[in-house]
């Protein structure tokens, strides 16, 4: 059997699901820690213990590759890159931020959808997708870090009055503020589909939407930042 492990590091709430040909076999949703991504492969080795799954038995690993926290990522793309080297095993990433976005618009087709996760610094990591009736994705605006209230200005674009934009995401609430509701509208707080599921990163690659498995960061880190800062210089 054709088994798939995917992980998704980039917010601090790691993901990991194992799918097979039929379906999702398990998945683990960790709480929102901190330090959440130095223990991923403690996540995965629960999982696979729980769905009594060796890791001689997978045949390919899916990553999410972000835009998202710079250290989850690194931690959770170079474990996916080592395992699938040790293994003999393909190792392809998704997108978080489109993951986010399959989630809603499988059931809400033709939906503006707006991810958003919180990037600190006053800023989310987002984009914006319109969900087509096949199931794919239309790319509005690309993954960026941007301050919520640019991405409001953007999502007015997209939207005028004509539709409402359905925000996800653990930064959905800060993209909210300010947005009419005519314009903007957000999940319950306790939907699950606020969380990046590993699960769904499976999916964007089985679509074809697949990517190598290279960080996608959207911004500089903030040690660059802090160094731009002492030189005098602003960060592009």
């Amino acid at each position: 059997m054709s088994t798939t492990f995917a992980l998704d590091t980039s917010t601090r709430s790691p993901s990991f699901a194992l799918v097979g040909q039929s379906g999702l076999i398990a998945e683990r949703l960790d709480a929102t820690d901190p330090a959440a991504g130095r223990r991923v492969l403690e996540g995965m080795h629960q999982l696979l213990v729980c769905a009594q799954i060796d890791l001689g038995n997978l045949d390919r690993i899916v990553v999410g590759v972000g835009p998202g926290g710079f250290t989850g990522l690194r931690i959770g793309i170079a474990t996916a890159l080592a395992l699938g080297q040790g293994l003999g095993i393909a190792v392809v990433g998704a997108i978080s931020l489109e993951a986010l976005a399959h989630e809603v618009a499988a059931t809400h087709p033709g939906a503006i959808v707006v991810p958003a996760l919180d990037a600190r610094r006053r800023e989310v990591f987002s984009a914006v997708y319109r969900g087509r009736p096949d199931g794919g994705l239309d790319t509005l605006l690309a993954p960026c870090a941007l301050a919520p209230a640019a991405v409001r200005e953007r999502l007015r674009e997209f939207t005028g009055r004509q539709a409402a934009a359905i925000l996800i995401g653990d930064g959905a609430a800060l993209v909210a503020e300010g947005l009419a509701s005519e314009v903007g509208a957000m999940l319950d707080l306790d939907d699950p589909r606020h969380h990046v599921r590993a699960a769904a990163l499976v999916a964007r690659v089985d679509a074809g939407f697949g990517r190598p498995a290279r960080p996608v960061y959207a911004r500089l880190p903030d040690a660059e930042v802090n160094r731009l800062n002492a030189r005098g210089q602003s960060p592009a």
